[in-house]
């Protein structure tokens, strides 16, 4: 279970720019526990080569982001966030256990390249109420349900074993398209999706796994 666990954090990153390489990524824990205080971090930058951009210098208005956290009942709430060196945090404090999400869908003011940029970031928290027991509850990916580009997997990706997550864009497979995969070690597989939106890739390291595409 502990393998399960230390997986279910991951991300997502989508731009319509082909040129704009900087991501927009949540790192925290991706377990918590009932009644206790869950840390969050938020980073811009170049997430290949650990390089985040100093918060006062974030482009346009990408500051002004919104921290979403959706609880395991589906309530969601705005979380604040304040300012770093080298990224933005929040915290929260979880009533019940079970799977709460966090998620930023911000579009930037400015235009870059002729487009704009729009970025999406997720991030899954299983809190508990101490130990897990056996397998635990059933793995539940969470997205907003307006979301334009998500990423969906039947279960937790498994150290050593082949995954296959399917991307979804405007509610349609996201077919014959390029994404990365990107490992705790931050190690990149350029990928491609076959007609059903689907890729499969061999999870090789224990961590939070990154999931991209332009």
């Amino acid at each position: 279970m502990k393998t399960k666990i230390s997986l279910l954090f991951f991300f997502l990153v989508f731009s319509i720019s082909s040129v704009f390489a900087h991501a927009l990524w949540i790192e925290t824990a991706s377990t918590g526990k009932k009644g206790q205080a869950q840390e969050v971090k938020i980073f811009f930058g170049e997430y290949e080569s650990n390089e985040p951009d100093s918060a006062a210098k974030w482009f346009s208005n990408l500051k002004d982001f919104k921290l979403i956290l959706t609880a395991p009942n589906g309530t969601t709430k705005v979380l604040t966030s304040t300012p770093d060196i080298h990224f933005f945090k929040a915290n929260f404090t979880p009533a019940e256990g079970g799977f709460y999400r966090l998620s930023i869908v911000h579009e930037v003011a400015a235009i870059y390249e002729h487009a704009k940029i729009e970025y999406y970031t997720y991030a899954n928290v299983f809190v508990t109420d101490g130990e897990v027991i056996g397998d635990g509850p059933k793995y539940s990916p969470l997205f907003p349900a307006n979301a334009l580009f998500t990423v969906h997997l039947d279960s937790a990706p498994e150290f050593g074993k082949l995954a296959s997550p399917e991307f979804v864009f405007h509610k349609s497979a996201f077919a014959n398209q390029s994404v990365s995969i990107i490992d705790p070690g931050r190690k990149k597989q350029e990928l491609k999706t076959d007609e059903s939106g689907k890729c499969n890739f061999k999870v090789e390291k224990n961590g939070q796994i990154f999931y991209r595409s332009f």
